[in-house]
């Protein structure tokens, strides 16, 4: 009898314990598939982001076992419903293929957290329509809250693997395109993303290893008119390394459509072309703290062309930063060891403010330059406030430049200093800049070599320079364009050349004329007209014999 009820408490037990591993994941099972569309789009519609937006599924599968449940999707959709409210962000998603293993419903149900153990997403493409950017910014933080019990406290995957996601943003008011990627493939160990995560403006996501690549990525701004372009953008946290194959800043408009767009002169910009890499790159900075931080970023054969129209009215309000406080500005936290530019190439055409028929344009190439210590975090600054450029290039393909600043990053005046020299220049290459602007242009002369010691600050600028020539000569043109000169461009030429510039210094006794540095900063232009009018002032001093002190009487007169 004893044996007996043994026997049937044992088989009572084994039958449980079978019913349990077996018999209730079947029926968990039976449940899950047999409400899949729903339970699958409650868990993505409860979201803040995907609330108002309906989901479709073309083949959905679940799995459970106490290790977690396995979901497989198939041509999933999800799309806006047809009420939804045009100042809401609406979104397009279709995948051809998602996976998800060891996904815990203890997690969902008592931490309100998702957890799986991977993640596979195949041919995603996200199109999503929202309002003006800048109307989303100006909400407070009340209207932007997430709404509590919504979304998840936290995601957390073990491996994430996607392969061929595309995302692109557009206007709803205008339907334009703000923002495109396509051919991103990433993969990654141990990521979590928090609600925390989401509250802190700098914070992004943690992840113990990422890499991957996009193919091709744009952002378009400045009211549509222009766009960035990069091509294989490649990224590693573990070789801590990032680069660009290709990147261009396309401005879509033609040079005088665009800048007869604006009211007051302004500039056109291209970059034409260009490769980036950052070495060293520390990821986890970034992640938890939107700093930007690398030991190097290197450039190589960066293009930039600019073009300004001076028959614009001269916009005199604007006030452009100096060195110091453009990276004070970097809304990022910023610190780069070096930044090297190879095989550099600039050119600026300028339509001057004349009758001149053409514009003038010079250029600059085979820069090779280096920008040491680049940072705005004030804990950084007591370490490295120096920041020192070195760079050396060709004026118009024929003369060399040598250039070194260093600018004082927490002198509140902007101090800097600043030394180079211009060796074996063909004056007569800089015709095609100084002809349209001055109607004047250099018949013949070379530059043997030009020197320049400056220091200066927000508000001026003084210093030496040195301009070692010979056998110049100019010609006066006047508004003549393919003509001769006429008798009195002769005249005025000869009388130039003879009683206003010397032709040679040293002069033949061997005399040395050096120049006087002194301009006094424009406030409305950029630093890099700052600096030429400081060359430029040194240059005329030599030529004319103009000192110091009557250049600062004639800048006190002109203010």
């Amino acid at each position: 009898m004893k044996n007996k009820k043994l026997i049937i408490f044992l088989g009572s037990l084994l039958f449980l314990i079978l019913f349990i591993l077996k018999g209730v994941p079947l029926l968990v099972n039976l449940y899950l598939n047999s409400h899949a569309d729903k339970i699958v789009s409650d868990l993505i519609t409860r979201t803040n982001d995907f609330s108002g937006h309906k989901v479709k599924f073309g083949k959905i599968h679940l799995n459970y076992d106490y290790r977690g449940t396995y979901l497989e999707l198939d041509s999933v959709a999800i799309f806006p419903d047809e009420i939804a409210d045009n100042n809401r962000v609406k979104i397009d998603l279709l995948a051809e293929r998602i996976l998800l293993s060891g996904f815990l419903w203890k997690s969902l149900l008592l931490d309100n957290a998702i957890v799986l153990d991977s993640a596979e997403l195949r041919k995603v493409t996200i199109h999503s329509m929202s309002p003006s950017l800048d109307s989303l910014n100006l909400k407070s933080k009340e209207e932007i809250k997430r709404k509590k019990g919504k979304d998840y406290t936290s995601i957390q995957v073990n491996h994430i693997d996607l392969d061929d996601f595309s995302i692109e943003n557009r206007d709803i008011g205008n339907d334009s395109s703000r923002l495109e990627i396509a051919g991103l493939n990433v993969t990654a160990n141990h990521f979590t993303l928090t609600s925390e995560d989401l509250e802190d403006p700098k914070a992004l996501f943690d992840v113990e290893m990422i890499e991957g690549k996009i193919r091709h990525a744009s952002i378009h701004f400045n009211e549509y008119r222009n766009e960035i372009i990069t091509k294989n953008l490649t990224f590693s946290k573990e070789k801590r390394s990032l680069s660009i194959d290709s990147v261009r800043l396309d401005n879509k408009w033609d040079k005088y459509k665009y800048i007869n767009d604006f009211r007051l002169e302004t500039d056109w910009v291209e970059l034409e072309r260009g490769n980036l890499e950052l070495v060293n790159m520390n990821y986890d900075a970034y992640f938890r703290e939107g700093i930007i931080e690398a030991e190097k970023l290197l450039a190589k054969d960066i293009k930039i062309a600019v073009f300004r129209d001076k028959r614009k009215p001269d916009n005199t309000q604007k006030r452009p930063k100096m060195i110091h406080k453009i990276i004070g500005g970097i809304p990022k936290d910023l610190h780069v060891d070096m930044i090297k530019m190879e095989n550099g190439y600039v050119s600026y055409e300028e339509r001057p403010d004349n009758e001149a028929p053409v514009a003038g344009q010079i250029y600059f190439d085979q820069i090779d330059a280096e920008i040491i210590n680049i940072t705005n975090i004030p804990k950084m600054l007591d370490m490295h406030s120096e920041l020192n450029l070195k760079a050396n290039a060709r004026i118009m393909g024929k003369g060399n430049v040598d250039l070194n600043v260093t600018y004082f990053l927490q002198d509140s005046t902007g101090g800097f200093t600043m030394n180079g020299h211009v060796k074996d220049l063909d004056l007569t290459a800089i015709n095609p800049m100084l002809r349209p602007a001055t109607q004047v242009e250099v018949r013949s002369g070379v530059i043997d070599d030009l020197s320049f010691d400056i220091k200066g600050n927000d508000v001026e600028g003084t210093g030496d320079l040195i301009m070692k020539y010979h056998n110049l000569a100019i010609d006066i043109r006047g508004k003549s364009y393919g003509k001769g000169q006429n008798v009195f461009q002769k005249i005025g030429s000869f009388l130039t050349n003879k009683l206003v510039i010397r032709s040679e210094n040293p002069n033949k006794k061997g005399e040395l004329k050096t120049g006087d540095i002194y301009f006094k900063r424009d406030q409305s232009k950029f630093i890099f007209n700052y600096w030429w009018k400081m060359i430029l002032s040194g240059m005329r001093s030599t030529l004319t014999g103009e000192d110091e002190a009557k250049m600062r009487e004639k800048a006190e007169k002109k203010d």
